[in-house]
């Protein structure tokens, strides 16, 4: 699997996995390492510089912008 593909799921995990979403908050890099994607460090980063507060609604757009996006 590519790092694209890796980030396009995770980010579809994030917005479709209420238990998955959760895990992201307390602990994003864990979280994707504990399912299974494969991280570059830029994408390590991302994770760990994003804002995991506030509403589901404004964390999906933050994952489908970061992740997503980047690969548009």
């Amino acid at each position: 699997m590519s790092n694209q593909e890796a980030m396009q799921q995770l980010a579809d995990r994030f917005m479709n996995d209420e238990g998955f979403r959760e895990q992201m908050k307390q602990d994003p890099e864990g979280a994707a390492q504990r399912e299974g994607f494969a991280l570059d460090e830029e994408d390590r980063q991302a994770l760990k510089s994003m804002d995991w507060s506030g509403s589901d609604e404004a964390l999906n757009n933050r994952v489908s912008k970061a992740f997503v996006g980047k690969w548009c």
